[in-house]
């Protein structure tokens, strides 16, 4: 694969390819995600983050050995698989989240490292997270936040469901409550979140979604009001 560097990348593409043709857009986008996640987190790692472009799902796991295909993910300490194609262009903030935010913890539980991954990403295939649960709570597919917690009852649903679900009640308990408590809640090592969010955030996960569930239903109903 050819190699070009950045600031705070390498990123690794396949010659001739849509990536490389595109290479110092994505530059500059990942860059971008970089800093706004280092800022935001108030982070200063030293890790350079290797991204690999490829043309297809099949490749990426390819590339990585377990053969699965896939569109992205994070490999920890510094690595980062993606496809790059006309119709598929996984980059952005979803997998630099991850590998930034693991120097500070990783979390055992999937909704909470998804979710602040959804923070940034803000939506889940071109539409708002927050646009998602309203629709999920109109269509009575909404799953309880309480349930999600816990890393079997995420994984069983889809990510189709579980994601924008996680980045809307990340995104509510940072714009409510703040980063500094968030960041005690992602340090925490066990996976008790149920009992950590309450030490937190001096209320219930049952109280917070009360309230969360009503911005949402509230922020709606004012944008249709508009």
């Amino acid at each position: 694969m050819e190699k070009i560097s950045s600031q705070n990348y390498d990123f690794y593409f396949i010659k001739n390819s849509i990536a490389e043709r595109d290479i110092n857009q994505i530059i500059e986008k990942q860059e971008n995600c970089f800093k706004e996640i280092c800022t935001f987190l108030n982070i200063q790692p030293s890790i350079r983050i290797k991204y690999y472009l490829v043309d297809s799902p099949e490749q990426v796991g390819e590339i990585y050995g377990d053969y699965e295909p896939c569109n992205g993910f994070a490999c920890p300490p510094d690595k980062v698989y993606a496809v790059y194609n006309e119709k598929v262009k996984c980059i952005g903030p979803h997998e630099d989240t991850h590998i930034l935010s693991f120097t500070i913890n990783k979390p055992k539980s999937s909704f909470i490292r998804e979710g602040l991954a959804m923070f940034f990403d803000k939506v889940w295939w071109d539409k708002d997270n927050d646009d998602w649960v309203c629709l999920f709570l109109k269509e009575k597919r909404y799953v309880n936040i309480e349930k999600l917690l816990f890393e079997e009852n995420f994984l069983a649903y889809s990510d189709t469901l579980t994601y924008p679900i996680a980045g809307s009640f990340t995104k509510y308990l940072l714009e409510n409550y703040g980063v500094e408590k968030y960041i005690h809640l992602y340090k925490h090592t066990e996976d008790d979140f149920s009992n950590k969010i309450k030490e937190v955030y001096m209320k219930d996960v049952e109280e917070l979604e009360k309230e969360f569930i009503v911005s949402i239903i509230n922020s709606k109903e004012t944008n249709r009001a508009k």
